[in-house]
């Protein structure tokens, strides 16, 4: 939702002078007292007409009085005189020639020169005193500057309705006809509550008034912006093009006047309202330049709120362009400006919009806290409209995570409460609705809610909400069988997607699913609308990423992209033929090879002190998670903040890729040349209704069949994958008919968790290891093709190991690191780890840090990012109860840079590795959270991402002891076959031959994974 502004127009109805730039020269009138008031002991009363700047009131024997007067719309003013011997002479200050008349008004009046520089206590208890409900006597009183003072005061703390209530604030309206400003404020206290039909009224009132007439140019300025701003907003509303142009009239003609007269106060305004009429007609790029100089002005003239206003609108931008992770570092940045400016009501939209972002970007949690945030302050603030848009996000973010209970709860709580004339709150509920009913197994009642959602589409304007709409409505529609139905919101849908955006692809695969899952068998016209379909989203795919970096749409667009893969590669297999198993290949290791290119990239350091804060921000908020869980709301609000402040940070950022090539897309025609007479590339693909194996030999592709036992058997574990037998999985004797002494396994989604090595063989005696050396890859493709790195690299080795994890001496404060590193042992077998390198590798250089000096800034170190091996010898984190958080604890002591105690994925994917081998010598480092698009985010696919060859690490928890023995094995057969894959294949073996060390719950933990083959070469 767009923020039109909240503050300005109430802070320069009454604050002018301080963003005033040089005017014309002011000229000095005098103003002739009364006999009565020459002496002073009265209240002088002073009309006039015109803008004055400043009131002097002159004394023979004391100081001169000044009053400033910068108040727009004011032609009254009090001034006291205290009794005195001598007369008094006042003087005006004023640009324009002016018609003043003094009065003696009695010394009833209460001093004002008080009242307009008190806070809004001392208002209220002077208001007490002195306003009563007799309205002749109260018109006689407060001068319009105090008047103002109060209302403008009214507009600061948000009191709107106390504005907006005349009749139970008969002195409020009394003075309306006499300073004429009373609908000024109504009308600002209408726009910030959004209801610009009766804004527009209010500043249309204030246009016809005659001393309008005669007004200086900054309130004719004004009011016409305010006007034209009114007029677009509430055309936007009703999709009225007719109001929208004529709004953009009055804003060409304050324009002008602001242009002419040197306003510059204005400009912030008028480029934020030209923003919002850009946007609304379709021009997001002219709209987002409006607003990059609404924001510097704003910067320049340090109102910072509303910084925080026009960047909310410049997130919004973001979204309709696509650029998802961009919105959300913006929105990050306006919500803490507002938490600085305590803006209750910009914050429930703020918050409303991240929200909607997080729901995007794939974080259903985030977005489930958002909304609830969002819900909690606008209940206690009595903002109805506002709770039913937070409840129905709320009922959007259950549907998502399958609950459907949870939904239809928020959706009952949102229906009473959503006013007819709420066009976007009532069409997202009945899509809500009819989507609920989908999921719920009831037709009738999900068709009726569709059609009540498609009826109010043409009272949307804005485009993204209906195009949601319509997408969520073909889901259901497809979900229920409404074939006819499906195709006509599909259609309905495309008008309003530009060509090339990334809206085509989930289009094109909700066009496919109409044909794959209920036109069985398919004619040829329909195979070939398939094809064509998928060839145009996957062309647009291939053309988005290529040109942006694939970060910058969110892990949402990139599961979007999954799914319509997914969708073709099962209608690719329903042919029975070896021929499509090539083709299979070729479009998944096309789009896998590409996640792994697009994500070896790095946020540079933008500036030290900026990337410092936001590492330093992002561990604290990651260390606090692994202590207070998700149900914590207070510790997670707090959380949500820090992660708002590193988004925030993170905007200023520039990512910079690793890779020289990332573009390229292979072929598999000749990919099978590549293969060694011995090896067989065995690649898993696991989609939403069946598991698939491919087996590519020196014989060419083949497939085999996984059945729906084995499937069930990987779905129903959460964790490793365990109590299945080779023979299972793996069509061993093939592999024996082939001669097949190498397995290079590409997995997929949860098959990552498939401890390969350790799988048990048919004789019940041996294991995988013993009959094949295994080795994994990220893609087919890359594995035969090495990705070109930019990254640098040294010739040195580097050893982090057995960091001190309890000292007496910690450099720990976070009370929540302290908690759970309580339960971390110390691994002093470790440091045999690190005499077993220096022993095999003698003659290269070794760098070590060991126990204290293992720390975070040691870690992320130029000399350990750029070593040719690391070898890190620590606890892992991982939880499974908080998969998002995984990382690497460190040593306690004191840190001059880093934050001490642990260092995260995150943080480890803020700089580059570039090391040729990785050994992640940890518990559980192959774990993290698993990704629709991706696998699992784990360390070991971080340290690839950021420019790894190749990474050693582990699947679950390995003793101390049998890791450090493990690792001896391992440098030693590296030392002499200067092969990972085969050096790893001995280790294993070795363990399986010493009796404490025989149980694969030793061995079968260690994963080698490889980015391309030439990395399982390592020479020193």
């Amino acid at each position: 939702m767009y923020i039109p502004l909240k503050a300005i127009a109430a802070i320069t109805i009454l604050f002018i002078a301080v963003f005033s730039c040089p005017r014309l020269v002011a000229e000095e009138y005098d103003i002739t007292l009364p006999e009565s008031a020459a002496f002073g002991g009265k209240f002088v009363r002073i009309s006039y007409t015109g803008e004055a700047i400043e009131f002097i009131v002159h004394h023979s024997t004391e100081p001169s009085i000044r009053l400033s007067a910068p108040f727009l719309l004011s032609q009254i003013e009090y001034l006291y005189l205290p009794a005195s011997s001598t007369p008094y002479s006042l003087v005006a200050k004023s640009q324009y020639p002016l018609l003043f008349r003094a009065s003696d008004v009695g010394v009833e009046v209460v001093d004002e020169t008080r009242l307009l520089k008190a806070d809004i206590n001392q208002v209220t208890q002077w208001k007490e005193e002195n306003w009563v409900e007799d309205a002749a006597k109260f018109h006689q009183q407060p001068s319009c500057v105090v008047k103002k003072k109060m209302l403008n005061d009214l507009l600061e703390q948000n009191r709107l309705e106390e504005i907006l209530a005349p009749s139970e604030q008969p002195q409020v309206s009394a003075f309306s006809d006499q300073c004429g400003i009373y609908p000024v404020f109504a009308a600002e206290a209408y726009f910030r509550l959004m209801n610009f039909e009766e804004a527009s009224r209010g500043f249309k009132h204030t246009q016809s008034q005659s001393w309008m007439s005669s007004a200086p140019p900054y309130d004719v300025a004004y009011v016409n912006l305010m006007r034209g701003f009114s007029d677009i907003l509430r055309g936007d509303e009703r999709a009225d093009m007719h109001t929208i142009y004529e709004g953009w009239e009055f804003l060409q003609y304050a324009k002008s006047l602001i242009e002419a007269h040197q306003l510059n106060e204005l400009l912030p305004e008028l480029h934020n309202a030209r923003a919002t009429y850009f946007r609304v007609t379709g021009d997001l790029v002219a709209a987002a330049d409006e607003l990059d100089t609404a924001i510097a002005v704003s910067r320049a003239f340090e109102k910072y709120n509303h910084v925080a206003s026009y960047l909310n609108n410049l997130a919004v931008l973001h979204r309709a362009l696509g650029n998802l992770a961009a919105a959300q570092r913006t929105y990050s940045q306006s919500i803490q400006l507002a938490r600085m400016s305590n803006d209750a009501l910009a914050l429930t939209i703020q918050h409303d919009n991240l929200a909607s972002t997080y729901i995007e970007l794939g974080d259903l949690p985030a977005a489930a806290r958002y909304f609830s945030y969002s819900v909690d302050i606008n209940i206690q603030m009595g903002r109805d409209a506002y709770t039913a848009e937070a409840l129905l996000g709320l009922a959007d973010v259950a549907l998502a995570q399958g609950n459907a209970g949870l939904a239809d709860t928020y959706l009952n709580q949102a229906q009473p409460i959503i006013t007819p004339t709420s066009f976007r709150e009532s069409s997202q509920y009945h899509t809500l609705r009819s989507a609920f009913y989908a999921e719920t197994k009831q037709p009738d009642k999900a068709k009726q809610a569709a059609a009540l959602a498609f009826e109010q589409l043409a009272a949307l304007s804005d485009t993204r909400h209906k195009m949601n709409v319509l997408f969520t409505l073909a889901r259901s529609a497809i979900a229920i069988q409404e074939v006819e139905m499906a195709e006509v919101y599909l259609q309905s849908a495309l008008v309003y997607i530009k060509p090339k955006h990334p809206h085509l692809i989930e289009y094109y695969e909700l066009k496919n699913a109409l044909f794959l899952q209920h036109a069985k068998p398919l004619t040829e016209s329909q195979k070939a609308t398939v094809e064509n379909n998928f060839t145009a989203a996957l062309s647009l795919v291939n053309e988005v990423e290529n040109t942006l970096s694939i970060y910058r749409l969110g892990p949402t667009f990139k599961n979007k992209v999954r799914l319509l893969i997914d969708s073709y590669v099962e209608y690719l297999l329903a042919d029975n033929g070896n021929t499509s198993a090539q083709k299979v290949l070729e479009v998944m290791d096309n789009y896998q090879s590409s996640m792994l290119r697009k994500s070896r990239q790095f946020y540079s350091q933008y500036g030290q002190d900026i990337a410092l804060e936001e590492n330093n921000t992002t561990a604290e908020m990651e260390v606090n998670l692994l202590s207070v869980g998700e149900s914590n709301l207070a510790a997670q609000a707090q959380i949500d903040i820090s992660l708002e402040k590193r988004d925030a940070l993170r905007a200023h950022g520039r990512q910079v890729s690793l890779d020289v090539d990332r573009t390229h897309v292979y072929q598999f025609e000749r990919l099978i040349d590549k293969l060694q007479q011995h090896e067989a590339l065995v690649r898993l693909i696991d989609l939403p209704k069946h598991t698939h194996l491919i087996v590519g030999t020196k014989q060419g592709w083949r497939r085999f069949s996984i059945g729906k036992t084995m499937r069930d058997k990987l779905h129903q574990q959460e964790g490793v994958v365990t109590g299945i037998k080779a023979d299972e999985l793996l069509p061993l004797e093939y592999f024996k008919s082939q001669s097949i002494s190498k397995l290079i396994v590409v997995s997929d989604h949860l098959t990552h968790t498939i401890a390969f090595s350790a799988l048990p063989m048919p004789d019940n005696a041996t294991h995988v290891i013993d009959h094949f050396e295994v080795v994994r890859a990220f893609s087919v493709l890359d594995y035969f093709n090495p990705v070109p790195s930019s990254a640098t690299q040294g010739s040195h080795i580097a050893v982090f190991a057995n960091p001190r994890f309890n000292s007496p001496a910690s450099g720990i404060s976070n009370k929540a690191t302290l908690t759970w590193r309580k339960a971390m042992p110390p691994l002093v077998f470790s440091e045999r780890e690190a005499s077993s390198i220096q022993q095999h590798f003698s003659h290269a250089s070794v760098v070590t840090a060991l126990g204290a000096q293992a720390n975070s800034d040691v870690l992320m170190s130029d000399e350990f990012g750029h070593a040719k091996l690391l070898h890190i010898a620590t606890h892992g984190f991982y939880d499974p109860e908080y998969p998002g958080i995984v990382g690497l604890v460190t040593s306690d002591a004191a840190t001059r840079r880093y934050l001490p105690g642990f260092v995260s994925l995150t943080q480890l994917l803020s700089r580059p590795f570039s090391a040729d081998l990785v050994v992640l010598s940890g518990c559980d480092t192959l774990r993290g959270e698993i990704w629709l698009s991706e696998g699992q985010n784990s360390l070991s696919r971080g340290m690839l991402a950021q420019g790894a060859g190749s990474v050693l690490g582990t699947l679950w928890k390995v003793p101390d002891r049998a890791t450090a023995t493990f690792m001896e094995h391992f440098y030693a057969s590296l030392a002499t076959t200067h092969n990972a894959s085969r050096a790893l294949q001995i280790a294993k073996q070795k363990m399986k031959r010493n009796p404490r060390f025989r149980s694969p719950r030793y061995w079968g933990a260690f994963v080698l994974t490889v980015a391309h083959q030439k990395a399982e070469a390592i020479k020193f």
